[in-house]
């Protein structure tokens, strides 16, 4: 296992590098990275008040946190909003909190408004406009048409219902809403996302867990065609990657049209496929490159750990005593994908113990180059 190194972390605001403010007092700082479902990257950071030394810190701050190792470079964790600050004891300590960097903008009080005739990106574009939010949205989704919707409730509600329906991540990066299929082997600018693959030596413990489903063979969804009065039935194009029964799930809600029913059909079977795998990985070395919807190749192992993960969850622990800590929440790829069919050029395959920065340095996304 690589050895040598040293774990290191900078935290910015305004463009001003403030680490030597945390350098002598920070104990821990464990940033979670989550793949949307409603929930916002956060930040939370431990500072040792062992003499009631620290300055007042007030809620409402910006800050950027970068974690990584000094042989290495740093990874770009995220910009976050400070919610809250807590003095705790004993011992004597200051815990800041925050959350991705517009991502409570959304979480405004309820919303009545009717889309007529909108399209998911016109629909999104209007709901960030509203809260000084940019978006990035993935073209295809981008140019879903929905006929008619009523929002009466929260945009956040509304965000984690066009999830749903279409097969998306909804997530605030850096003050901008993001849109995104999920499970893609793509960001939203179209770049790829390389598959990083796992070994034996790159793990510390490990849990895969199959769960029993309505395994259904199908998902079928009808929409209401105007012109022949009466409903019409589409089928799912999403393959089960279960033993599949043969029964096909009818979805209950009548859709606009034949699209949407389409997506919905498509988006149903890829949540049943996504809910047969579950499993939690804590790495023997922390890699704070790994994001969130990262996709991971695990071999070498045994029958039923081997395959194909998305990550719903990234973890990254700076702990002071002991170093970087790095714990993933994976699921099975919804779209079924295999991604041991990935181009070489498409796979990250680091050393025992090495993190992913030093696969790929200076490349973009890396997060290698220290701002």
């Amino acid at each position: 296992m690589a050895t040598g190194y040293t774990p290191i972390y900078r935290i910015m605001k305004g463009g001003i590098d403030i680490t030597s403010n945390f350098n002598d007092r920070t104990t821990q700082i464990k940033v979670e990275l989550y793949a949307g479902g409603g929930q916002g990257d956060s930040c939370s950071i431990t500072l040792d008040d062992r003499d009631w030394a620290l300055a007042p810190i007030d809620p409402g701050d910006a800050i950027q946190v970068y974690l990584g190792y000094e042989e290495v470079g740093l990874a770009y964790q995220g910009n976050f909003n400070l919610l809250d600050v807590t003095y705790k004891g004993k011992p004597k300590q200051v815990i800041l909190t925050g959350t991705s960097t517009k991502f409570a903008d959304l979480q405004k009080t309820p919303t009545t408004r009717e889309y007529i005739g909108m399209t998911v990106g016109e629909i999104l574009k209007s709901m960030g406009g509203d809260t000084d939010v940019f978006t990035a949205i993935s073209g295809d989704l981008a140019d879903q048409e929905i006929a008619t919707k009523n929002q009466i409730t929260s945009n956040m509600h509304l965000l984690t219902e066009l999830e749903q329906r279409y097969g998306a991540v909804a997530k605030v990066v850096d003050g901008k809403l993001m849109f995104i299929p999920r499970d893609s082997l793509t960001s939203a600018s179209g770049q790829p996302v390389p598959t990083l693959v796992l070994q034996p030596e790159h793990f510390g413990d490990w849990e895969v867990r199959y769960s029993q489903r309505m395994d259904f063979s199908s998902t079928k969804a009808f929409w209401w065609d105007d012109h022949d009065n009466m409903p019409k039935w589409v089928k799912t194009t999403v393959k089960s990657i279960g033993q599949g029964s043969g029964e096909e799930y009818p979805i209950g809600t009548r859709f606009k049209t034949a699209a949407e029913a389409q997506a919905a059909a498509d988006s149903k079977m890829q949540a049943f496929n996504r809910s047969t795998v579950q499993a939690t990985f804590d790495l023997a070395k922390g890699d704070p490159w790994i994001r969130d919807q990262q996709t991971i190749l695990v071999k070498n192992m045994r029958d039923r750990i081997n395959g194909s993960y998305t990550v719903d969850r990234a973890v990254h622990t700076y702990i002071k005593s002991t170093g970087i800590r790095t714990n993933l929440e994976c699921r099975a790829p919804g779209n079924g994908v295999d991604l041991s069919d990935r181009a070489p050029d498409e796979l990250l395959t680091p050393n025992p113990g090495e993190p992913m920065g030093t696969v790929v340095p200076g490349a973009p996304g890396s997060g290698n180059a220290a701002p």
